[in-house]
C-alpha cells in the first residue's frame, strides 16, 4: 500500500513528465496503482493499519546463510524452503534475495557519476566537543553536490525533522538553488519505515516539504551505502582537514562561521581529487532550479510575551526586542545551528547568537535606541502640602465633669 510520503514522490515525478509505466518502473508499483493515486488531488488520510508478518521472514535467516554458501539460484532455495513449510511465491524470495547477491553488491562499488544540477547526497556526521567543561556530542550536515562536489557544512543541536528541514534550506540557498533528486539512507527523520515488499514509507512532512520546493526523495537500497559515497567522502574530509583546525569556538554560531570560512577558502576552492576540477568552478555549470518562493514553515515557532524591559525569556535566557513591542506576544525561532530568530507574524524583530548557558541575557543596544528621548520628563517627587487653616483643637475635659454630666441625667428621668 502506497503512504501518503510517497504521494507526493509520484505526483512530483507526474510533473517532470514522466508517464505512468516510467513512475511504475521507477518505484517498484503497479501501473494500476499509480493512475489511482494520480487521480487524487490530496493524500488519503492516516488510518492505523495491522502489519502482517511476512511469509518469508522465518526463513529469511536460513535463505541468507545458504546464499553465503553460494547457492545464489532462487528455484532452488524456493524448493528447499518449500520443503520446509514455505507457502509463499518465487516474487518475494526473490525481492529478499536480491539485495544479497555478490553481483549487485559488486555493481554498487562502481562509481556513479551524475549529470550536473540531477542529485545530491546528504547524511550526518557526529562530533565530541568540550562544552563547558563536559564532553558534549554535536551533528554535522553534511550536502553535497554530485556533478559538481560543491559542499555545504553546517553543525547543529540535533537530528530532528525541523532541524533537518532547516539545514535543507539553508544549503539550497549556499548552493543557490535545489537538484532534481536527493539522496538519502534510511534516517528515521526521512525514511518512516520499510514495507514487507521493500519500498520505503516516506515520512509524510518532510515528503511535502521536498514536493513543496520540488526535488525528489530517493533512498540507498539495503546493503548499498556505497551509492552515497560522495556524502559518506565528504565526512570523512570535514573530519581530517576541517575538525583539526578548530582549536576554540565561543559556540555553535562561532563554530559554523568557521566552517562556512573553510568551505568557501579550502573545501570548494580546492582541485577535487576525483573529478580534478574545482568545485566552485563547476558548480557554474549545475543548472540548479529555484526553490518555491512560498516559504514552507521551518519549524513550529513558540510563542513569547514581551517584558516591561525589552526582553523575552527562552530555554531559561533573556534576548532583547525591539522595545517597541513591549507587552506584545511574539514567536521565537530555534534554528538550531546556534542563532534564534524573533517573529510578529511574518515580520523579523530580532535575530541573536543562541546563548551557551543559562540564565544569561543576550542584548541588541538598537533595540533600544529612542527610548531615552521619550523618557525625559521628570517623575514628581513626594512632597508635604501645606493647608492654609489647621484643624481646629478639640477641648480636654476632665473625666469628673462627664460623671457628673451622667448623675444629671438620671436624676432628670
Amino acid at each position: 500500500m502506497i503512504k501518503n510520503g510517497e504521494f507526493y514522490v509520484i505526483h512530483e515525478m507526474k510533473k517532470r513528465g514522466m508517464n505512468i509505466s516510467q513512475i511504475a518502473n521507477e518505484l517498484g508499483r503497479d501501473r494500476k496503482t499509480i493512475s489511482k493515486w494520480l487521480a487524487q488531488s490530496e493524500p488519503k488520510s492516516y488510518q492505523r493499519q495491522s502489519s502482517r508478518p511476512s511469509k518469508l521472514e522465518p526463513y529469511k535467516e536460513y535463505v541468507k546463510q545458504r546464499m553465503e554458501e553460494g547457492c545464489l539460484n532462487a528455484n532452488v532455495l524456493y524448493d528447499e524452503i518449500v520443503a520446509r513449510g514455505y507457502a509463499g511465491g518465487t516474487t518475494l524470495l526473490r525481492m529478499y534475495m536480491q539485495p544479497l547477491r555478490p553481483a549487485v553488491i559488486q555493481k554498487a562499488t562502481i562509481r556513479f557519476e551524475t549529470p550536473p544540477g540531477h542529485q545530491a547526497q546528504m547524511d550526518w556526521g557526529r562530533f565530541y566537543v568540550k562544552w563547558e567543561g563536559k564532553e558534549k556530542r554535536i551533528y554535522a550536515f553534511v550536502a553535497v553536490l554530485g556533478y559538481s562536489r560543491a559542499m555545504y557544512l553546517e553543525f547543529t543541536e540535533d537530528e530532528k525533522l525541523d532541524t533537518l528541514i532547516g539545514c535543507h534550506l539553508r544549503a539550497f540557498e549556499y548552493f543557490g538553488g535545489r537538484p532534481e533528486v536527493m539522496l538519502y539512507d534510511n534516517m528515521k527523520t526521512i525514511v518512516t519505515r520499510v514495507d514487507e515488499h521493500g519500498h520505503a514509507i516516506w515520512n509524510e512532512r518532510f515528503s511535502h516539504f521536498a514536493n513543496h520546493h520540488g526535488f525528489l526523495l530517493k533512498r540507498c537500497r539495503p546493503y548499498r551505502a556505497r551509492t552515497k559515497g560522495k556524502v559518506e567522502n565528504g565526512i570523512k574530509y570535514v573530519r581530517k582537514n576541517f575538525w583539526p583546525r578548530v582549536r576554540v569556538f565561543t559556540g555553535l554560531d562561532d563554530l559554523n562561521r568557521q566552517a562556512m570560512e573553510w568551505l568557501n577558502t579550502v573545501a570548494n576552492v580546492r582541485v577535487h581529487g576525483t573529478t580534478h576540477k574545482v568545485p566552485f568552478e563547476r558548480l557554474k555549470h549545475e543548472s540548479l532550479k529555484p526553490l518555491n518562493p512560498t516559504p514552507f514553515s521551518e519549524v513550529d515557532r513558540q510563542s513569547r510575551k514581551v517584558s516591561l524591559d525589552a526582553f523575552i525569556s527562552f530555554e531559561n535566557n533573556r534576548y532583547s526586542v525591539p522595545y517597541q513591542w513591549v507587552g506584545q506576544t511574539v514567536e521565537v525561532l530555534d534554528l538550531k545551528n546556534g542563532r534564534i530568530r524573533i517573529y510578529h507574524g511574518n515580520q523579523l524583530l530580532a535575530e541573536h547568537s543562541k546563548a551557551t548557558g543559562r540564565q544569561q541575557t543576550v542584548v541588541h543596544k538598537k533595540h533600544f535606541e529612542g527610548l531615552r528621548t521619550l523618557g525625559q520628563h521628570q517623575v514628581p517627587k513626594p512632597m508635604p502640602k501645606l493647608v492654609p487653616k489647621p484643624v481646629p483643637e478639640v477641648m480636654e475635659r476632665d473625666l469628673s465633669v462627664y460623671e457628673q454630666f451622667l448623675s444629671e441625667a438620671v436624676t432628670i428621668q
